[in-house]
């Protein structure tokens, strides 16, 4: 008897030593669990709730659709926006037990992978890519979403995964390949799955259900490397483990910001007091199709009147100076800017400058050169 109460205590010891080490364990891992367990376990309906009300207000992109495909009506290539695709696997199905058993497709029975293949076209060959679909897992490897060897969006050992190639200027794009610590669910239920990269932005992130699983940051303005002449393919490698059920549904493209690629590479552009004037210079690295430059002038960096214009090179990777004299400066905080013109006739404001001007006492620069919106 002595012994059963000696290992009674023993377990009672046990378990509140647990209890509080689980306890510490919690308040110490609380803020690091709402960042990090979507990444480390199977979300559940509640936990994505939970996040989902956290991500209120979070900017998810909502470019304008340019392909999409629902299969309700039992038409595997017809889209519901943008061109019918072109071909899919001869054993593919389509019928009830898609997203709230609506109609989706699978790839058969036969083992023959699904291959939804949608025509490439001017469309869908943007700086960007937001691909979002509804899975429900039935195998460890698959392909959700693919367009040649630059871009694969899908699902390795179970994990979400992606690759993708940026052009980053040099003569070999980047690849960026990850395996997020995020498990699709096998528990036959529909979940949405997403990817966006935003090119202007150099960001990507993969989604579940609009919560945030993974994201990458590269430099800004670097657009997709695609392989233009290349398909895109749903399902490339995608068998269904040869169950015949659906597991996609809901396919939707849409457009993202593209990269603002400036018609002129500026190094510097200042403005500096010479007695009763005010000389404004500026420097370019490089130009393309630039006819002319014209600085503006505003006491309020809103409205703006021209101070003067100066014939540019049209094109050039040479280093170029220029120079506009402001002959009639107005005192106290004057905004400069400069507005490339080019051939086109579409100008576009790409600097701004504050100034103010204190005549023979000399000048105060204001704020250094920052990139402006296109001018309208």
């Amino acid at each position: 008897m002595a012994n059963y109460k000696l290992r009674s205590r023993q377990k009672m010891q046990a378990i509140n030593r647990m209890v509080y080490l689980v306890a510490g364990t919690s308040i110490l891992g609380l803020a690091a669990y709402y960042m990090v367990v979507i990444n480390t376990t199977q979300v559940t309906e509640t936990q994505a709730g939970i996040f989902r009300n956290m991500m209120l207000g979070y900017d998810l992109n909502s470019g304008d659709v340019i392909s999409a495909f629902s299969w309700d009506d039992g038409q595997i290539l017809k889209a519901e926006i943008g061109s019918n695709a072109l071909s899919v696997s001869k054993d593919a199905v389509c019928m009830q037990g898609g997203t709230d058993n609506t109609k989706g497709i699978g790839p058969g029975k036969s083992g023959d992978p699904l291959r939804l293949e949608i025509s490439s076209s001017k469309d869908l060959n943007l700086n960007g890519i937001d691909v979002a679909l509804d899975y429900k897992r039935l195998e460890s490897n698959c392909s959700f979403f693919s367009r040649g060897k630059s871009f694969d969006f899908g699902m390795s050992d179970g994990k979400l995964s992606i690759t993708y190639k940026i052009d980053t200027g040099s003569k070999k794009p980047e690849t960026i390949s990850a395996v997020s610590r995020y498990e699709v669910p096998d528990d036959g239920t529909y979940r949405n799955y997403r990817f966006i990269y935003t090119p202007n932005r150099g960001k990507a992130e993969m989604f579940v259900n609009d919560v945030v699983i993974w994201s990458n940051e590269t430099d800004p303005e670097m657009p997709l490397a695609w392989d233009e002449t290349a398909p895109m393919i749903v399902g490339a490698d995608m068998k269904g483990n040869g169950s015949g059920q659906p597991c996609v549904d809901n396919l939707a493209i849409r457009a993202t910001r593209q990269v603002n690629k400036l018609p002129v590479t500026l190094l510097n552009f200042e403005a500096r007091a010479e007695e009763n004037y005010v000389m404004i210079t500026w420097y370019t690295a490089g130009e393309s199709n630039i006819d002319s430059f014209i600085v503006e002038r505003s006491s309020d960096a809103i409205s703006f009147n021209e101070v003067g214009r100066i014939k540019a090179a049209g094109n050039s990777s040479s280093l170029l100076a220029y120079a506009i004299v402001d002959k009639q400066p107005s005192p106290g905080v004057t905004y400069y800017r400069l507005v490339p013109s080019n051939l086109p006739l579409r100008s576009m404001m790409i600097s701004l400058i504050g100034y103010k001007y204190r005549g023979k006492t000399g000048d105060v620069k204001i704020t250094d050169i920052t990139e402006g919106e296109p001018k309208n």
